[in-house]
């Protein structure tokens, strides 16, 4: 209950902003309906991909500030003095720069389903947005453990990255591929490398949270001036 009440004040800071991201890919869909309008596939496909990298970035940014902003409000002491691990607040940020992802790949999905003679692969794609998006927080929080706020999202955006790029050189590599189709840049690994890519997901997931959390819970807390 603790991290939960962490994460939704959080979230309430910047609940209006969640709410025009959730609402914008509804809206794209209402402008591909208009009666003069026809797109093609591959444009709503292209949109698509495009609306899942917001959705990325979204997480990464939001990962990146989250610390620095406690830092820079001084509320980090009132809530950690408050019988609150450092481990699980570093979890409540996380879980707050993830949350808002889920009614956004929502609001994807049913535009995707409005859209639908145009959408292939649709709810797969969203169910990869939201576990790779889960993923993401965890190396954005580990980069902001000890980075600036801008090197640490530049930090886990070059990792993402040369994740993709890495699968071009390894085909094997199915957490590049995952992450390579649902920005629009590869193919989506089937069979043995999907379930490869799962597992690669889940562990390096953890590892990056662990390290985070140990880097947090050792170091000085720099508060930052209003």
């Amino acid at each position: 209950m603790k991290i939960w009440e962490i994460a939704r004040r959080l979230l309430a800071q910047n609940r209006w902003l969640y709410l025009f991201l959730v609402l914008w890919p509804l809206v794209l869909a209402a402008i591909f309906l208009l009666p003069h309008s026809s797109p093609s596939a591959d444009d709503v496909a292209a949109v698509l991909h495009q609306e899942c990298i917001y959705g990325l970035a979204l997480v990464v940014f939001s990962g990146s500030v989250q610390l620095g902003n406690e830092e820079r409000s001084r509320r980090i002491v009132t809530v950690l003095s408050r019988a609150v691990s450092r481990r699980q607040y570093l979890f409540a940020l996380g879980l707050a720069a993830w949350i808002p992802l889920v009614p956004y790949a929502i609001s994807i999905f049913l535009s995707g389903l409005l859209l639908d003679r145009y959408t292939n692969h649709l709810a797969s794609t969203i169910f990869d947005l939201v576990l790779l998006g889960a993923w993401t927080a965890a190396p954005s929080l580990f980069f902001a453990s000890w980075l600036p706020t801008i090197l640490a999202s530049g930090a886990t955006l070059a990792l993402i990255s040369g994740t993709v790029g890495l699968s071009r050189v390894w085909p094997q590599f199915g957490l590049g591929g995952m992450l390579g189709a649902l920005v629009g840049m590869g193919v989506r690994p089937q069979g043995v490398a999907r379930v490869t890519a799962w597992l690669t997901l889940v562990v390096t997931g953890i590892v990056f949270f662990a390290a985070a959390s140990v880097i947090f819970e050792h170091r000085d807390l720099r508060l930052k001036e209003e």
